[in-house]
């Protein structure tokens, strides 16, 4: 429902983005056994239903946090999210296990997700936008800011 009928507005509540990566970031425990989740938020009810971005802004994010946390020995993975607003600024932060030896086969089609992403906050936020991304040996982590 939050992606046929929210993401044809151009703006969402906040508090319906984090409703729907908490669903999909469920879904996902359900099919893996050693999978676990945050989802952090330093905010009160009233800026969480006060707050609005664009529909699926952090979507991309984590679901290549869970492509990417996944661990083929059955050993643990994780993904966390914390957001936090401050001087209205929006700090989203996605932190995901990774596991080095294990590499996707589709090197035709990876990366599209980042490049486009990275596309459309130059849209939204033209130089008014922080997005960086460490990529160490056991953790992936994206910390994007943007005004709200």
């Amino acid at each position: 429902r939050y992606q046929l009928y929210e993401n044809s507005e151009e703006k969402t509540l906040l508090t319906s983005e984090i409703d729907f990566l908490s669903n999909f970031l469920n879904l996902e425990k359900i099919r893996r056994d050693q999978f676990s989740f945050d989802i952090i938020t330093h905010l009160d009810k009233r800026a969480l239903n006060s707050t609005f971005i664009p529909p699926n802004l952090f979507t991309t994010f984590v679901e290549n946090a869970v492509k990417h946390s996944v661990e083929i020995s059955g050993e643990g993975s994780y993904v966390k999210v914390e957001i936090n607003i401050e001087n209205k600024r929006l700090h989203f932060v996605c932190i995901n296990s990774r596991h080095a030896p294990y590499t996707f086969p589709d090197k035709k089609n990876s990366g599209l997700g980042l490049a486009n992403i990275t596309r459309r906050l130059e849209l939204l936020y033209n130089d008014t936008f922080e997005l960086d991304i460490q990529s160490g040996d056991k953790e992936y982590i994206v910390n994007l800011k943007i005004p709200v």
